[in-house]
This record gives C-alpha cells, structure tokens and sequence, in this order.
C-alpha cells in the first residue's frame, strides 16, 4: 500500500511526533511519503520518502491567501503524480488544503483527515469552515470521543467521523514501581510535569498547587520548553518555591524522568489526547490529572488507572497530591502497575493498523 502523509512541518509538537511513530512504524511494511509545507528543523525522524512542499506559514492576509492556494496545488500535483492508495492528514493547516486538492485530484474517497484538538478553540474561520470543508473527505478521524462528539456537535457527519487515539511506546518489560534508575537525573524526590510552556498546558495551575502541598523536601520538574517560562519562573519565585522548582527545557529522552518521578501531573486546561499522560503510564509513573476536555477521562477509564482530578480546581489538586504522596506504598504501587497495563490498549502497531484498516472502511 501506497500511503500518502501531510502535515504542517515536524517541529516539535504531539501531533508532530505521533505522525513521526506513525510513518516509521508503516514504512516498515508499506510505501510511505510524507508531504511538509516546512521541512526545516525537524524534531522527529520519520519513515518513508518526504517531499518538502516549501510553503511555510504566512502572516498578512494576502500572503495567506497565497499560500493557501500554493498548497492546494502543490499538493494536487503530488497526489496526481503519486497516486496513493490513502492519504493521512494532520492538522486544520494540512486538512484543509488536503481535502481541497484531493477534491480536485479525484481522491477525495482515499482521505482520511486527523483533528488532533478541541475544535470548538479552532480560529472563527476554521470553525466556519469546518463543517463544509469536513463533509467531503471519506473520513475525518478524532483523537478522542471527546473530540468526536464535538465535531458532531458543530455539524460534522456523525457517519464520518471515527475515533483514533494516539498511540504510545510500550516498554517490552514492564517498570517495576519505584524502582528508581541508578543514575536518576535528579537526586531529590519529585513531582513531573511535560509539556510546552504555554497557557494551555496550565502549569500556573500546577505551581500553585505545589505551593500549597507545603512539602519541603518535594521537589517539581516541568520539562518543556516556550514562551511562558518568564512568567512561571517569576510565579514561582512569587510563591516562594523556586529552589525546588526545576525548567531543564527539553529532551529527546523522558524515559529516565518517568521512572524516577514520585508521580505524573497533567494540569492542562484543554487536550486533544495527552501523548504525555500515556507516555507516563506506559513507564509505570502514577498519573494524576485535571478532567480537562478531551483525553483524560477516556484515558484513565474515569479514575481507574490514574487519579481524576476536576478541572481548574487547584485545591482538589493539592489535596490529591497530598493524598498520594502521603498514601500507603502498595496504594501508589497500584496506579504504577495499572498504567503499563492499560498503556498496551494503545501500542504503536495496533493503532498503526487501525488507521490501515479504517482506510478500507
């Protein structure tokens, strides 16, 4: 099978990474082309042939424009010459021009297009445009019954729509809870957190709870790299916690952090389906997070694997974290146990063949 990927670029980002996982786990056995409008800098490897459309994004409204109609002929060219058997888009940025060139190509019954987010936070155009645009591929894939419903509820087909979620790497051994690396990468017993520095990902919310955890010898590691961390480094000086408050920026490896973490907290304001909250489950790091729309709650089965905390409530945090840190052994040894066990439901070759098996749908 020939199977045609588009996506925006591969800088670092979920969406970016999953179609990374994606394309390399399907080039094992298929003809994969991966289709970027900017293939400068990627973060992540990739499988199959990519084609670099040199079309980045632009910023005035003719130039977008313009760049909107470069992509969609681009792209139909491509397909024309290609010939794919099925075409996987990622992202409002990719789908759309996709949809629009394979509508023009004669592939529009090959198009399968991936919402990654909560569409109702889309730009006005986007949600304007959504329920047209989204009438016309075969099918328009969720990464979440969350996100599901919400296309639904903004016009979406209900026949058209089909969930996905993301996949995750599972350990081929099992982590055995709190068995710490030799060499951790921080000696002091922590708290994680992972994610881009950004609003949404609510780490203003986290550091406000560990504030009021008032554990001094607890320390919080948020990985992550943006624009925020101006405004949480001074939060945390402001809260008086910054000694224990750690910001080494990236990595290409969270394994070790996953391990040696006391537990993993999701304080995000919205999700699409938090890559990380099942990258720490899958390396037996107990989960806590805010039930923010959309992942979580599908993804801990409501409080089953990990512990379920309502949204934005900074006090339930605090007093969950108090709660589970302060909790028997074989209590917390519970949730490390139950996340790689409920992590194999979403491993990298099943949800690979999934997207394979909808494409003959």
């Amino acid at each position: 099978m020939k199977i045609m990927c588009v996506i925006p670029s591969l800088h670092r980002g979920g969406a970016e990474r999953v179609m990374s996982m994606l394309t390399k786990q399907w080039a094992e056995s298929h003809d994969v082309i991966l289709a970027m409008f900017d293939a400068s800098a990627p973060a992540y490897h990739y499988g199959g042939r990519m084609f670099d459309l040199k079309c980045q994004a632009a910023s005035t409204r003719l130039t977008k424009a313009r760049n909107a109609l470069q992509r969609v002929l681009q792209l139909r060219d491509l397909m024309r010459r290609e010939r794919p058997d099925h075409i996987i888009t990622f992202m409002e940025s990719a789908n759309f021009p996709a949809t629009l060139a394979a509508a023009l190509s004669g592939n529009l019954a090959k198009l399968s297009v991936s919402v990654r987010n909560d569409p109702s936070r889309f730009t006005a155009l986007q949600r304007t445009l959504l329920p047209i645009i989204y009438r016309l591929p075969a099918r328009v894939v969720a990464v979440s019954k969350g996100v599901a419903l919400a296309l639904n509820g903004m016009g979406v087909p209900t026949a058209k729509v089909a969930v996905i979620p993301n996949p995750v790497k599972v350990p081929p051994t099992p982590p055995e809870p709190y068995v710490r690396p030799e060499q951790p990468p921080l000696a002091e017993p922590f708290i994680l957190a992972v994610g881009r520095l950004h609003k949404q990902k609510g780490f203003d919310q986290l550091l406000a709870a560990f504030a009021a955890l008032q554990h001094p010898k607890l320390n919080l590691v948020i990985l992550g790299e943006g624009r925020e961390r101006r405004n949480l480094e001074a939060l945390a000086r402001q809260l008086g916690i910054d000694a224990r408050v750690h910001m080494p920026g990236t990595t290409n490896d969270t394994t070790p952090w996953y391990r040696a973490a006391a537990c993993f907290v999701l304080s995000s304001r919205h999700e699409g389906w938090p890559n990380v909250l099942m990258e720490a489950m899958a390396n037996g790091c107990p989960a806590i997070s805010f039930n923010c729309p959309f992942g979580p709650d599908e993804i801990l089965e409501g409080g089953r694997h990990g512990i379920l905390v309502e949204a934005g409530n900074i006090s339930a945090l605090t007093l969950a974290l108090a709660s589970f840190i302060n909790a028997p052994e074989v209590e917390r040894a519970r949730f490390a146990l139950a996340g790689p066990q409920r992590a194999l439901h979403f491993d990298l070759p099943s949800i690979a063949a999934q997207w394979l098996h909808t494409a003959h749908d």
